[in-house]
């Protein structure tokens, strides 16, 4: 192999992430690169490939048979809009997609082109990046038992080389204020629902964001305001303003606990006529070191995952899983994605290593 590696490994890693980069890929168009992922499996020797809708499904010989240790990699074919194509250097690709996570899907490519000792399935799935009820790994029916069946898992989104435990829960609350409308010259006469608004930002800036330590690694929680309306016309005052909430807690607390620790808290400054809508929510995953101590040494770090991923699907399917990933998690989204070259390659070994690990289970005959 290019680089520092323990041992030769037969698969091009970079070749998959120039290729990959190279499909435009965008939440709800993912066909030509499903079709790219399951044409390169295909062609593996012994592999069991299916496709369902737009996602990919593949197991090395021996999975089926259930022999040894099952092991789950999965990763989100999808990406936010942006600037299709690539450009790379000695060292780095650059491109919509290299860090979340084409990055991740090119060592999961790879790792089929290596011998794998315990039972791998890979999966590649549509639509993570957008609602929940479109997520690919959410719509696989009775596949999902065969999911379950899995002893570990890993989802490659970008870490930076980190093991990442858990995820945080995420939920959108919409409030909406009452006021009573007047003429902006004689205000008066009504309440001015975006002066309401106001006191409840103010509030809401004072929240206990918390920052718990669970399973040996720090959560760091967040509550943003992330849009505002209100607006009848320029000489009126309004008598409705519409506040959205983003709050990303630890896992610990439910998405029912979650919202009643916001209510609570603004609750004072709330009327009757007030309404709150919980718009969306997603449970966090509690962290779990079981099964991943080699990977962990091997990586050299821990930390939390601050952040939702599909960890919190897979932990619900009974799956112990981790977040790992080449890329820079910090870049994801911002329109500048780079990745290096050199994490791709020493991804796609530590994963090797993991996986062919004696310690996770018995080797196939």
């Amino acid at each position: 192999m290019d680089g520092d590696g323990a041992h030769a490994l037969a698969s091009d890693v970079v070749g998959y992430a120039r290729a990959l980069l190279a499909i435009p890929s965008v939440s709800g168009e993912e066909r030509a690169i499903a079709d790219y992922v399951q044409a390169c499996l295909v062609a593996k020797d012994g592999w069991t490939v299916e496709r369902i809708g737009e996602t990919v499904i593949a197991s090395c010989p021996g999975t089926q048979s259930g022999q040894g240790r099952r092991v789950l990699l999965a990763g989100h074919l999808d990406t936010v809009p942006g600037a299709d194509g690539y450009q790379e250097d000695d060292e780095w690709l650059f491109g919509l997609g290299a860090c979340d996570m084409k990055g991740g899907l090119a060592v999961m490519l790879a790792l089929a082109d290596e011998e794998l000792v315990n039972p791998t399935t890979l999966v590649f799935y549509p639509c993570e990046e957008v609602a929940f009820d479109r997520n690919g790994l959410h719509q696989l029916g009775p596949r999902e038992a065969f999911l379950a069946a899995h002893e570990q898992a890993v989802l490659l989104e970008p870490t930076d080389g980190v093991v990442e435990l858990g995820c945080q829960g995420t939920l959108r609350l919409k409030l909406e204020l009452h006021g009573r409308r007047a003429h902006t010259s004689r205000p008066w006469m009504g309440q001015n629902a975006i002066d309401r608004l106001g006191a409840v930002l103010t509030r809401l800036g004072d929240f206990d964001r918390r920052s718990p330590t669970l399973g040996g690694v720090e959560f760091r929680e967040s509550l943003s305001p992330v849009r505002v309306e209100g607006f009848v016309a320029n000489n009126v005052v309004p008598d409705r303003a519409v506040l959205w909430i983003n709050y990303r807690f630890a896992p610990d607390l439910g998405i029912a606990e979650a919202q009643d620790r916001i209510i609570d808290w603004i609750g004072p400054l709330l009327t009757g006529e007030d309404v709150i809508t919980l718009e969306d929510g997603a449970q966090g995953a509690a962290p779990t070191q079981v099964g991943f101590g080699s990977l962990i040494g091997q990586a050299g770090q821990v930390r939390a995952k601050l952040g939702w991923t599909d960890v919190s699907f897979l932990s619900a399917l009974g799956v112990p899983s981790v977040n790992y990933g080449p890329g820079d998690p910090l870049l994801a989204h911002g329109g500048h994605e780079r990745l290096s070259k050199a994490a791709l390659s020493s991804t796609l070994e530590t994963l090797l290593t993991w996986i062919n690990d004696a310690g996770i289970g018995a080797k196939r005959g």
